[in-house]
């Protein structure tokens, strides 16, 4: 049985940390959430007033920026954003046993854990910064789009928080080697994939539409590979097939796509009951981002009995072993890895998607196995609530760690 612990979650945003936070208050250990959104937003969540501190001023500054400035100009003030926020949220964290923090954000509250003798959680949702900065300037390079992601601050505070964090939290092996690589120790490191609705994302009501219906969920931006995912169902050519994007369209979206295939739809940003809905109309998931950490789409997509084609860069291949344990992938043409509920293909390689794609449309018994396979992530523990429990788990063995050796450093 777990000791009561007062966790403090700390985030500039919302990202996951109110998934984790709401699943943290059900077990009655939350001490506060801290975060820059304001309270009628963060209300909807069930938190009571008493538990949350809105710093909304950067919230509506970093808002503002998005409207009004280009992206250089806003590359600028991010620094002055996370800073901002970063040092007022430090100063309400006492009273906490484990600060859990977002990356960018937590450099000073950090530091003030270290004073009071507090383990403090980095919570990291993409690769390594370097890592990141890297992938990302190259396809900029590629695409003659401006370098200037992030502010070089920015970076150095991530940095910073990496040496002095407690441990930091990754949601995917592909996360976890980037930091391996960077130098980062493999005992520094916890390992803790995202959760995702189930319950909402079921077989339950898949329809067939009789088409083969390929199916996208995120922003329509060169860091999801979008491009290169266009690309690929050109190549493919299958007669009468569908390529469905759902998500925002950023500054670079027509850039990427160019001439719009046949068959291609932009459905723009759908609430989370319609998602579902499209997704049991597809019959693949498709995703080719260059970086991130673990895209719960992936999961989602898998609940309602969709394969997943996805790049060695998005978290899927973590989810695909998940469900098949000790299986080891198919090594097909080009480095195509395929998994029992689907394939694993090298970043920037519209020809895998397609060859992936004509297997699957051509195969009609191998699409039929690979849905199947792919409803066995219900078997899994990947709820919300698991994913603060294993979070909650870590926390008992800092403090452990705490009353065993007396210190943190």
């Amino acid at each position: 049985m777990s000791v009561k612990l007062k966790v403090t979650i700390l985030v500039g945003g919302r990202w996951h940390a109110f998934d984790l936070a709401r699943g943290l208050k059900a077990r009655g250990v939350l001490h506060k959430l801290i975060t820059s959104y304001p309270w009628f937003k963060v209300k909807k969540w069930g938190f009571s007033r008493e538990e949350v501190i809105t710093l909304t001023e950067t919230q509506w500054l970093d808002q503002a920026s998005n409207r009004i400035m280009l992206g250089r100009y806003r590359t600028k003030l991010q620094h002055f954003i996370h800073e901002r926020f970063a040092v007022t949220a430090a100063r309400h964290i006492d009273g906490a046993d484990v600060v859990h923090g977002w990356s960018s954000f937590s450099e000073p509250a950090i530091a003030r854990c270290k004073t009071l003798g507090v383990p403090f959680v980095l919570e990291r949702g993409s690769s390594h910064m370097l890592t990141q900065c890297q992938l990302l300037e190259a396809e900029c390079c590629l695409l003659d789009l401006p370098r200037d992601i992030t502010h070089p601050k920015v970076v150095q505070m991530e940095l910073a928080e990496y040496a002095a964090a407690t441990r930091i939290a990754v949601p995917s092996r592909f996360v976890e080697q980037s930091f391996l690589r960077n130098g980062v120790q493999a005992e520094k490191l916890a390992y803790n994939p995202l959760g995702v609705n189930l319950a909402q994302f079921s077989i339950s009501r898949r329809k067939s539409t009789g088409e083969f219906r390929i199916i996208y969920a995120g922003s329509l931006s060169y860091r999801k590979g979008i491009h290169y995912l266009v690309e690929g169902y050109r190549r493919a050519a299958i007669p009468k097939a569908r390529l469905i994007l759902v998500g925002g369209s950023v500054s670079e979206t027509q850039m990427l796509i160019g001439k719009v295939p046949t068959g291609l739809e932009r459905l723009g940003h759908v609430s989370q009951s319609l998602l579902v809905d499209y997704y049991h109309e597809a019959s693949v998931f498709v995703l080719a981002s260059i970086e991130e950490g673990m895209a719960m789409v992936q999961a989602q997509a898998l609940a309602t009995g969709l394969p997943i084609i996805c790049t060695d860069n998005t978290g899927g291949e973590d989810l695909l072993q998940l469900i098949a344990p000790g299986v080891t992938p198919v090594i097909e043409h080009g480095g195509v890895r395929r998994y029992p509920a689907g394939f694993v293909v090298p970043i920037r390689d519209p020809a895998a998607i397609a060859q992936c794609l004509l297997r699957l449309y051509a195969d009609p018994a191998l699409l039929a196995l690979q849905r199947q396979a792919a409803l066995r992530i219900h078997e899994f523990p990947l709820d919300w609530q698991s994913y603060a429990d294993r979070a909650l788990a870590g926390y008992n063995s800092l403090l452990s760690s705490r009353s065993n050796q007396g210190t943190f450093d």
